[in-house]
């Protein structure tokens, strides 16, 4: 799938391989094997390039579906790796942070002993 979406993107194997670090025959191959197991032509090969056929246009749609979430998913995972650290100084009124604040601090520290 991530080599169709590649070459589905570039409109050729030899570009859709660079992006991915592998050869143009080996994009080509992952893409026949694909075609020979969901049993359609995914695309037309032109001297000029590629040209998805309609079946090669609704899987793409899927697949940026899937490259997008693939992509959220990253980010959440990178997001949860990253702790806060440094100083944080806060301004409160007096009567919220002796009340609310102050309270919860502690738990706060040890969530966050970067912090």
């Amino acid at each position: 799938m991530k080599s169709f979406h590649a070459a589905a993107e570039a409109g050729s194997l030899t570009s859709a391989g660079e992006r991915l670090g592998i050869s143009q025959s080996a994009v080509s191959r992952q893409i026949a094997a694909l075609e020979e197991q969901l049993g359609v032509s995914l695309f037309q090969r032109h001297a000029r390039g590629l040209v998805m056929t309609d079946s090669g246009h609704t899987l793409f749609r899927s697949t940026m579906e899937m490259a997008a979430a693939a992509a959220m998913a990253g980010t959440a995972l990178k997001d949860q790796q990253e702790t806060p650290q440094g100083e944080l100084i806060v301004s409160a009124p007096v009567a919220f942070g002796s009340t609310w604040l102050v309270p919860r601090l502690g738990s706060f520290s040890r969530k966050h002993p970067d912090l």
